[in-house]
């Protein structure tokens, strides 16, 4: 066994391929051929990419109605950084995309998944995942890009992902929108009421002779002084009833104006972010900067011929290597065998 082993070693394995050569030859022609036929019979795929950037806000309210400094954020030709971006992709590969698109390209048929093919719905979306992709750019923007059969299918597709991108986003921003109005339109109710209560509360003051606390107040204590200097009994009789008026009624006249200015001031801002919030609703702008639309492809993306016959031809010969290899070892280890 030793003999044979040392035998064996002395040939590398460039001496053993060169005696197989032909061999080797004929194996990677035969393999060459039939994978280039095969790559004949593969269908051909098209690639159309969209290329967009998201925006930092989407919020026509605080883009118009901003009447503060400049805020980048407010800006509407601002780019969006990390996190919008994140957003945005997030929603291109929503299932309500795919869904949308299911149905208008009626990808069932075109997939050839019909109402008899088992588990249509989860190779659906396993050839969605595989044919659409979202990733980011280099430069921070988003490529959708489509893969499909058909290169003018695959352009619309990608384009319309783009469009329905629009839709979607606008129709979650709205769903909150609407509930925040809700919200603040049963707030402003609320503030209406109390804002009417206090100024029911105000108007008996005023009734009953009490309009500005302190300074009546002030102004009856210098009457009242003047009075008692001059001795003057009636007038002094009078400030009298006013100062009780004032102590009965005063201190409910601080805390009602303290409340009225308080509650009319909430009530100004709920009456501006509902204004805000009906911007919002009755308004649609598009949620993404258009870099490049998708058009269709005049060259095929898939297959690669010159790669499938390349690796198909590398892959036979180390295989057929591996396999002269071991015919040789068996070969050279039966005498042994036979002489045991």
């Amino acid at each position: 066994m030793a003999a044979n082993d040392q035998q064996f070693n002395s040939f590398s394995l460039v001496q053993f391929m060169w005696q197989k050569r032909r061999t080797l030859i004929l194996v990677c022609l035969v393999v060459a051929v039939v994978s280039l036929i095969a790559s004949f019979l593969v269908t051909p795929k098209f690639k159309s990419t969209a290329i967009v950037y998201a925006p930092r806000t989407n919020s026509v309210a605080k883009i118009l109605l901003n009447e503060e400094s400049y805020n980048e954020r407010l800006d509407m030709k601002a780019y969006a950084d990390d996190e919008e971006t994140e957003q945005m992709m997030e929603i291109l590969n929503s299932r309500e995309i795919k869904d949308i698109l299911i149905d208008k390209f009626d990808l069932y048929n075109h997939y050839g998944l019909g109402e008899g093919v088992s588990y249509r719905q989860t190779k659906m979306y396993k050839y969605l995942k595989g044919n659409i992709e979202v990733k980011r750019t280099q430069y921070g923007a988003i490529a959708v890009s489509v893969v499909d059969k058909d290169p003018q299918v695959a352009a619309d597709m990608a384009n319309e992902i783009l469009v329905l991108l629009d839709s979607v986003k606008n129709r979650i921003d709205h769903e909150r929108t609407i509930a925040s109005y809700n919200l603040l339109k049963r707030q402003l109710e609320i503030v209406d009421a109390e804002v009417q209560r206090i100024d029911d509360s105000v108007q008996v003051l005023m009734q009953n002779g009490v309009f500005d606390f302190k300074s009546q107040s002030e102004r009856v204590m210098q009457q009242y002084a003047t009075a008692v200097a001059q001795g003057n009994t009636a007038g002094m009789k009078r400030l009298e009833d006013e100062l009780k008026k004032m102590a009965t009624w005063g201190p409910r006249s601080l805390t009602l104006y303290e409340e009225q200015a308080y509650f009319r001031e909430y009530q100004s801002v709920v009456k501006i972010k509902m204004m805000n919030a009906i911007v919002d609703m009755d308004t649609e702008i598009p949620v993404k900067f258009v870099i490049e639309r998708a058009i269709p492809a005049d060259k095929k993306t898939y297959p690669k011929k010159s790669l499938i016959v390349l690796l198909s031809t590398v892959s036979a010969f180390i295989l057929a290597v591996l396999v002269l290899l071991t015919i040789d070892k068996i070969k050279s280890s039966r005498p042994e065998d036979e002489e045991a």
